[in-house]
C-alpha cells in the first residue's frame, strides 16, 4: 500500500509542475507595430485561427527582437504561430498572390516553400523549460 500511494504521490507532483517557455524573436525590421503570437496545444486551427490557440501574446517589438516568457505552461506538445503587425490591422498582410507583406515565423523555425509548415513541423515537447531563438522571415 505504501508503494502505491507513493507512486500516486510522484505522479501528482510531476503533473502539476508547469514550465517556462521563453522566446527570442531576432530579425525584426520595425520597431513599428506589434508581435501577434498564438499559442497551440494541437493541430486544431494551427496556425490560422487564433481562435483554437490556448493563449495569445502581444508584444511590442524593440531594437530588432523581443524576449518573450511564457510561465506555468504544463508539460505537452506545443507549437506557435507568430507574425509582425506593422500596420496594426490584427491580420497578417499580403500581396495579391498571397505572398507575406509582415514578418512571420512558427516555432522551430519551421519553414514551408509553398506555404506554412505542419503542425508536426512545428511542435516541440515541453517537459522542461524550453528556449528557442526564432527568426522572423521576410520576403
Amino acid at each position: 500500500m505504501k508503494h502505491v500511494s507513493f507512486l500516486l504521490f510522484l505522479f501528482l507532483s510531476i503533473s502539476a509542475q508547469s514550465q517556462v517557455l521563453s522566446l527570442e524573436i531576432i530579425d525584426i525590421k520595425s520597431d513599428k507595430g506589434t508581435i501577434l503570437l498564438s499559442l497551440y496545444n494541437g493541430e486544431k486551427g494551427f496556425p490560422y485561427q487564433n481562435t483554437s490557440s490556448i493563449k495569445q501574446f502581444v508584444v511590442q517589438p524593440n531594437q530588432g527582437k523581443v524576449t518573450l516568457v511564457v510561465k506555468d505552461l504544463p508539460p505537452g506538445e506545443y507549437a506557435f504561430a507568430l507574425f509582425h503587425d506593422v500596420d496594426g490591422n490584427g491580420k497578417l498582410s499580403t500581396n495579391f498572390l498571397g505572398i507575406p507583406k509582415e514578418g512571420y515565423a512558427f516555432s522551430n523555425n519551421a519553414f514551408n516553400r509553398f506555404g506554412v509548415p505542419k503542425y508536426k513541423d512545428a511542435s516541440f515537447l515541453l517537459r522542461s523549460d524550453v528556449s528557442q531563438k526564432i527568426t522572423l522571415r521576410y520576403f
